[in-house]
């Protein structure tokens, strides 16, 4: 029976365009192995497009050697409507496919809902590996659940580019261990590193141990990696382990419940730590090879809100309590970098306070342990649910207490995101979408260096076009290393949203309210633009279908987006 698990859409804006491809569009039919035999008779002779709202599955691990490869599902009939699905298969003998996409050249997914498990429930060891040398991997505006249980996304291929935009990320990992692989791996063994990683506007819920594994000591030096706006909600352990970057951006991102596996002091100094500075915090750096002072490089690590649930911090207490009456090692939890203390000796707080010989190294304005108020109650159970995980799996784990003293993993608190709240139900499509990470409070919703909310601003349309309006200014200002927030006149209407123009509905014709000879923008809520007009006081809009869409209307140094109806 098809596998449709309740699921997700992202609004999204296509970070890298596809006008690149004049190539014809072959339809897939939905199917069991369609894709599979597709391919093999098309290879990289087409952009293959998949229904939106259907099933697929495979049949075999996709490879493209030799050939750049394009999947997009279709826009669905309505916003908001349900894409296509792209399951992954087992063997005759029942065992699921290592991994659904081996690639060996260039790949582009977008608006797509991959399955990586079974039909019998079983998930996937990889989503994708990519070892191409100079290849580009552009995933954009898709969902995966489950993502997977060792490693997510393998680029390991020397030089590469990665563009990780728009995208829900669930349920990556297991509940056996805390060490469960990474969501990205970029290591590679060929001395050169990552050309690009842009990680952006994306929502990873339920991950494993590290988000980012890189290279850990060895000499690979990654050229430009930016995670940015991004909402990372129910985290196990580390966040980066690439320790080599000519430009590197933590920046924007809302974490909730993000390291929540307490740290042994017996495992200090972390791999590709320094064993004289051991105290290690969740965000690696250090000098790159032949740097000359005063470096270039950039590390700007700004404008972040690292929340724990306050029942881990008293749950601490009590697991050192265990291990000191069990003679182990203290624990602790880690923040972004650790405080200049004698006590926590760490290199990289020394080389961030070291503004003399690393003038663009920015760390700072980080909000600790604020209450996003998500506006689904359903977080808060899975964060507690993540805490009683939490006090078993630390004696197993960090204490190496045996594991036959306490309950098997299948009795322990269940803390993945399922929206049956429970397993997953693998034989009906419950409603979509089923995720929600809006949030309300008012400090973060403008604790961004733009003034702008914190996290993945999907959730947030209007703020997210403001963002889109202005993204060049934007990054060019933190690429300066710029720390201090940025003012923008027309930020007080984004927030507002007050109307600029009338009908609202519309059904013909719109025209302005308070300001004449505007430039005017309108896209779908998933970031297509459907319509622009320059030095216009009216606009015709009759040729748009029923719906809701984002407007942007620019005079000058002002503009506002609001949200559009329009209503035949």
């Amino acid at each position: 029976m098809k596998n449709k698990v309740s699921q997700f859409v992202l609004a999204i804006m296509l970070t890298c365009s596809l006008t690149a491809y004049a190539l014809p569009t072959l339809v897939v039919e939905p199917g069991v192995g369609t894709l599979n035999a597709a391919i093999t008779a098309n290879q990289g002779n087409v952009i293959y497009q998949l229904k939106a709202g259907e099933w697929y599955q495979l049949t075999s691990t996709i490879q493209n050697s030799g050939f750049d490869l394009t999947i997009i599902g279709a826009d669905p009939a309505t916003p908001g409507g349900m894409p296509a699905t792209l399951q992954t298969g087992a063997s005759v003998s029942g065992a699921v496919f290592q991994q659904m996409f081996n690639s060996l050249g260039n790949l582009t997914l977008k608006n797509i809902y991959f399955v990586n498990c079974s039909l019998t429930g079983t998930v996937g060891a990889y989503f994708m590996t990519n070892g191409a040398t100079n290849g580009r991997t552009i995933i954009n505006k898709c969902v995966f659940n489950p993502t997977g249980t060792g490693t997510g996304f393998s680029l390991t291929g020397s030089n590469s580019k990665t563009y990780f935009t728009d995208n829900l990320v669930m349920n990556y990992g297991h509940e056996l261990s805390p060490n469960d692989g990474f969501v990205f791996n970029t290591a590679n063994t060929t001395g050169i590193g990552v050309d690009t990683l842009l990680v952006q506007n994306n929502t990873f819920v339920a991950t494993g141990t590290v988000l980012h594994s890189g290279n850990l000591g060895k000499v690979n030096i990654d050229n430009f990696s930016k995670w940015d706006h991004n909402s990372i909600i129910l985290q196990k352990s580390q966040i980066d382990w690439q320790t080599f970057e000519r430009e590197y951006y933590w920046t924007n991102n809302l974490m909730f419940d993000v390291n929540t596996q307490p740290y042994s002091l017996a495992w200090d100094p972390m791999p590709g730590a320094d064993k004289g500075k051991p105290r290690s915090g969740l965000i690696y750096a250090d000098t790159i090879k032949n740097d000359v002072f005063p470096s270039a490089t950039l590390q700007f690590v700004q404008y972040n809100n690292h929340y724990r649930n306050p029942k881990f911090y008293t749950q601490l207490t009590q697991l050192n309590a265990i291990g000191k009456a069990n003679s182990k090692p203290l624990l602790r939890y880690m923040s972004l970098l650790m405080p200049l203390d004698s006590i926590n000796v760490s290199r990289e707080t020394e080389m961030f306070a070291n503004s003399t010989s690393f003038p663009k190294w920015k760390n700072g304005h980080t909000l600790n342990d604020v209450d996003p108020q998500f506006v689904d109650p359903m977080i808060y159970k899975r964060s507690d649910s993540l805490v009683l995980w939490t006090l078993t799996a630390t004696q197993v784990h960090a204490f190496g207490l045996p594991s036959a003293n306490f309950p098997p993993a299948s009795k322990w608190a269940k803390w993945h995101w399922y929206p049956s709240d429970g397993l997953m139900d693998l034989s009906i499509n419950s409603d979509w979408p089923a995720f929600n990470a809006k949030y309300t409070n008012p400090a973060l919703l403008t604790a961004s260096i733009e003034g702008l909310p914190l996290g993945d601003l999907n959730w947030f349309p209007a703020q997210k076009a403001f963002w889109l309006a202005h993204k060049t200014e934007i990054d060019n200002y933190m690429r300066a290393a710029n720390d201090a927030k940025m003012t923008f006149t027309a930020l007080a209407n984004v927030q507002s949203e007050t109307v600029s123009f009338y009908p609202n509905p519309a059904r013909d014709m719109i025209a302005l309210k308070g300001v004449r000879n505007a430039d005017f923008t309108i896209c779908t809520l998933d970031g297509r633009v459907v319509k622009t007009a320059q030095k216009a006081t009216i606009l015709n809009v009759s040729d748009l279908h029923s719906g809701i869409y984002l407007i942007t209307i620019k005079e000058g140094n002002t503009s506002s987006t609001e949200k559009l109806m329009i209503q035949k």
